[in-house]
């Protein structure tokens, strides 16, 4: 049943050009979840044509990084610590990373994520830290 209602769009936490250089799209972020589409472009193929991990891995790190954000004060920094990636299959065309907030504290917080690809499959599944900066006004004043 369709209530007329528009649902906003999610904003970044964050844009650093990085995103933009990849053509991150930013499909959902809220209460320590969100959801971030890598689409395919030809220089991201490896050797066989298929994602080359290093972008999968980029857009792990958004994507978790940008749920981290969702839950802490718009401007804290937040930094990895750590990262590991479990590849589980080559990835095809367009990816979409789910990640999430496992545990948060006031310094740290832990997070998982799955990367699936364009046929549906699972192509990669994360884990990260991150460290918890309080705002940089030295940062605030150089966005004035």
């Amino acid at each position: 049943m369709a209530t007329g209602k528009k649902r906003a769009a999610a904003q970044w936490r964050s844009s650093p050009p990085f995103y933009e250089h990849l053509g991150l799209e930013l499909d959902a972020l809220a209460n320590g979840r969100s959801a971030i589409r890598l689409p395919y472009r030809k220089h991201f193929g490896n050797s066989r044509g298929e994602v080359h991990g290093g972008a999968v891995a980029a857009l792990v790190d958004a994507a978790m990084s940008q749920a981290v954000r969702s839950t802490v004060e718009l401007g804290a920094a937040v930094a990895t610590i750590s990262l590991t990636l479990n590849y589980l299959a080559p990835a095809h065309g367009e990816l979409v990373c789910n990640g999430a907030v496992v545990r948060g504290g006031r310094s740290v917080a832990f997070t998982e994520a799955e990367v699936t690809d364009e046929r549906g499959t699972s192509v990669c599944r994360a884990s990260a830290t991150y460290r918890l900066l309080p705002q940089n006004p030295l940062a605030a004043d150089k966005r004035r």
